[in-house]
C-alpha cells in the first residue's frame, strides 16, 4: 500500500468506472471521462489522501484504491472515505486494509469523525465498515436512479477519538 501517484489515475478510474457499470458500489451511473478524472485527482488537497493497494503481478499494478476526503462542507472536522478493489482481488482483506489505513490517516489529519454513504444494497461495503466500527446513522431514501430502480443510500460513521 502507498500513496497514489499521478501515474495511477488510469487505473484508479478503470476500477472506479467498473464499479460505475456493475454494481450498486456507486450511486454514479455515469463512467468518469479524461477531464472529470483530471478534475477528481486535482480535489484532493492538504486534509485529504488518495492510497493505492498495488500487485506487482498486474499490468498496472494497482488493485485497489481508497480516498479520504472532506465531507460536505468546509469548516467540518468530518472526512468522508471511498474504497474500491478491482473484481478480480476481491475477497482477499484488501478492502480492509485499505479503510485500517484510511483510518489512521484521518486521524493523523485531525478529523474527529470519518463517515461512508454506501448504497444500501451494497451489503459488502455496509459490512466491511460495520466490522470496523461505523455505525449506520441514517438513510437517504430514492437518493439515485440506477439500473432502472431507485436506490436508497446508508449513511455510517465512527468517531475517531476512540
Amino acid at each position: 500500500m502507498r500513496a497514489a501517484t499521478h501515474d495511477d489515475l488510469r487505473a484508479i478510474v478503470g476500477i472506479y468506472n467498473w464499479a460505475v457499470n456493475q454494481t450498486f458500489a456507486t450511486i454514479d451511473s455515469e463512467p468518469l471521462d479524461t477531464e472529470e478524472a483530471a478534475q477528481w485527482w486535482e480535489a484532493h488537497g492538504k486534509r485529504s489522501k488518495l492510497l493505492v493497494a498495488t500487485d506487482e503481478s498486474v499490468e498496472s499494478g494497482v488493485i485497489g484504491w481508497a480516498r479520504l476526503l472532506p465531507w460536505n462542507q468546509r469548516g467540518f472536522d468530518v472526512v468522508e472515505d471511498l474504497v474500491y478493489v478491482d473484481p478480480v482481488h476481491q475477497g482477499r482483506g484488501i478492502g480492509k486494509a485499505l479503510l485500517m489505513e484510511l483510518i489512521n490517516e484521518a486521524r493523523g489529519l485531525g478529523y474527529r469523525t470519518i463517515v461512508a454513504t454506501i448504497a444500501t444494497d451494497n451489503r459488502h461495503g455496509l459490512q466491511l465498515h460495520t466490522s470496523l466500527g461505523f455505525e449506520p446513522v441514517g438513510t437517504i431514501r430514492n437518493a439515485a436512479h440506477k439500473f432502472d430502480r431507485w436506490m436508497d443510500i446508508t449513511l455510517v460513521q465512527r468517531s475517531l477519538e476512540d
